[in-house]
């Protein structure tokens, strides 16, 4: 994962200051003491962070499907890539919400409170990973397509965990890792089906 030190996107009077995003997986603190104490609106979430990721794997797509020797031009009865590029930005920009509600329903299981603020902000942050794994596009062969996008889920878990337990406020790690694998079924399918709907127009 990158580092995003003074990102323009989230640092500052913006969303939010992840001083170092790629520590974010393996610390309860790192990036996250920011994080716990950010009550921006959903709206400013959505405009600051969701919609600016939403936007790179679509673009790759666009771009992939123009280059020479793209994996994407394997396949000229599958040249409709605007059309598959809008249905996929779309799929992500009801996805985060649908992983926010998700969430906070699912700590309310628990008894645990939390705001749908904080729960979409978390699904937001969640998204990066699997947004920056879109990369794997511009890659010449299969198996690093998929390496980089089950890297990508792999980051996108450890977020999920490690956010729980502090944007949630949980007094135990394990019963935060227990209820990160139970919603993060929900992330890795709805990825895994946008995944697998590119695939099909390749082989289709």
């Amino acid at each position: 994962m990158p580092t995003l030190t003074s990102c323009p996107t989230l640092s500052g009077s913006n969303i939010m200051n992840l001083v170092n995003l790629s520590k974010m997986p393996f610390s309860f603190h790192a990036g996250w003491d920011e994080v716990a104490v950010v009550h921006h609106p959903v709206i400013k979430t959505f405009l600051l962070l969701v919609l600016p990721f939403a936007l790179l794997p679509p673009a790759i797509l666009l771009y992939a499907s123009n280059e020479p020797g793209s994996l994407l031009r394997l396949n000229a009865a599958a040249a409709r890539w605007h059309e598959i590029a809008l249905v996929f930005f779309v799929a992500e920009l009801l996805t985060v919400p649908l992983m926010g509600w998700l969430i906070r329903a699912s700590a309310a299981e628990r008894k645990i409170a939390a705001s749908f603020r904080d729960t979409f902000l978390l699904a937001a942050i969640i998204a990066i990973p699997m947004c920056l794994s879109s990369l794997g596009l511009l890659l010449p062969d299969w198996w690093s397509m998929l390496g980089l996008g089950l890297a990508g889920l792999m980051v996108a878990a450890s977020l999920l965990y490690h956010g729980m337990y502090v944007v949630l406020k949980m007094d135990e790690q394990f019963e935060a890792q227990a209820l990160a694998y139970q919603v993060f079924g929900f992330g890795a399918l709805a990825w895994a089906l946008l995944s697998a709907y590119i695939l099909l127009q390749l082989l289709g």
